[in-house]
């Protein structure tokens, strides 16, 4: 919830007119921002070096390196927010970059504090933010041949992750890969699940590539150490590989004809889907995302819009492979903002309300924080028809 002013400052910004939005073109925002994100990834290499090795962390002579990597990213993500400096419309670059600005100030703070520890694992956590943009859908550059690796000794799926990340989608892959098919040494449940994960994002909503899709569950199939429950959701995914083989192409690069295709796709998820968290339907929900993000980028104050919000966040509820905070519940916040007291708003507000819920709620009962609940009451109101505000 503390990063709920961010978020919203982030998103009533896409709103605005800027005299500098006006001045520069598509094209010069997308190299100027292709840019930031080289320095960006470089500094992240560099301190993704020194973090992922204790030897190399904990040594004193390191310390101003790492604080002044903190710093340098820290003054990277200052105005991620800022719809001049973005390249498209959709609303996922301002709130992601906001939330990760305020970890890496967090970060660089409790360095400079000597909680290192503390900071250390927030630090680890930048790369999950970069792969939460990077791997909306096919949009935004590949830097397949920049030379940009951490120089320490990281896992696979760390290497992977990191690959991700800075956009070198191709050698992320090799990683996972590696990782799924066992080659990879050391390779555990944990890691061997979130490669699977994060190599079918990338096949999916990066790639759109159904071989290569198709590929990756072979590999879950053929795996000794798969369990029963995701063999099984293996297959739904394999059926479902199969049928995408043998479709058409349907999909126009309008918002109407954007929204008709995710809606599509929806529709079979949910068809396949048993269960809430059921994830036997992960690749029409992919699919369906990748799409999502293209119909926000294309059309971020479109008709379609607001429903394109409460889609996103549906797909994010059900999948977040990345585990980057609560990135649904931002996206129903942000539906109800954007068409307040309407029946969407009020959709909107039910599973963002229950969601928050369940999040507040253990084996000990529900608990919700007195701020949580002020906000639950003003996004109510918000959600409701003007006519029930004002009785």
């Amino acid at each position: 919830m503390k990063y709920y002013p961010w978020i919203v400052a982030g998103i009533l910004l896409l709103t605005q007119t800027h005299v500098e939005s006006a001045e520069m073109s598509p094209n010069e925002k997308g190299v100027l921002w292709s840019q930031k994100m080289q320095d960006l990834y470089t500094t992240l290499a560099d301190l993704l070096t020194d973090v992922a090795s204790d030897q190399r962390f904990k040594n004193p002579k390191n310390y101003s390196r790492i604080q002044n990597n903190a710093n340098k990213l820290l003054t990277l993500t200052h105005d991620m927010d800022r719809s001049e400096k973005i390249p498209d419309g959709d609303p996922t670059l301002p709130i992601v970059g906001n939330i990760l600005h305020s970890n890496l100030e967090q970060a660089a703070t409790q360095l400079k504090a000597g909680n290192r520890a503390y900071a250390r694992t927030i630090l680890r956590s930048v790369p999950g933010y970069c792969i939460a943009c990077h791997t909306r859908n096919m949009s935004g550059p590949q830097f397949s041949k920049l030379p940009l690796a951490p120089k320490g000794k990281l896992s696979p799926l760390e290497r992977g992750e990191f690959f991700t990340a800075t956009r070198q989608f191709d050698r992320a892959q090799k990683e996972f890969l590696s990782v799924i098919q066992g080659s990879a040494e050391g390779t555990g449940i944990w890691d061997w699940d979130s490669s699977i994960r994060q190599a079918l994002s990338i096949a999916i909503r990066v790639k759109k590539d159904p071989d290569q899709t198709k590929e990756i569950v072979q590999n879950v199939l053929k795996s000794p150490i798969a369990p029963t429950f995701m063999k099984d959701d293996a297959k739904t995914w394999l059926s479902s590989v199969q049928e995408w083989q043998k479709e058409s192409s349907r999909r126009t690069p309008t918002e109407d004809g954007l929204y008709i295709e995710a809606a599509r796709l929806m529709d079979k998820a949910r068809e396949i889907q048993k269960y809430p968290m059921d994830r036997s339907a992960d690749v029409y929900f992919l699919r369906a995302g990748a799409v999502l993000h293209e119909l926000l980028q294309v059309a971020p104050k479109g008709q379609r819009a607001p429903e394109a919000l409460l889609l996103t966040g549906i797909v994010y509820e059900v999948m977040n492979p990345i585990q980057t905070d609560n990135l649904h519940e931002i996206y129903y916040e942000t539906c109800i903002r954007k068409v307040p007291h309407t029946a969407l708003a009020e959709v909107c507000y039910q599973r963002y309300e229950k969601s928050v819920y369940l999040g507040y709620t253990g084996s000990s009962g529900t608990h919700l924080p007195p701020e949580v609940r002020k906000h639950l009451s003003n996004l109510q109101k918000l959600s409701q028809p003007e006519s029930a505000t004002k009785n």
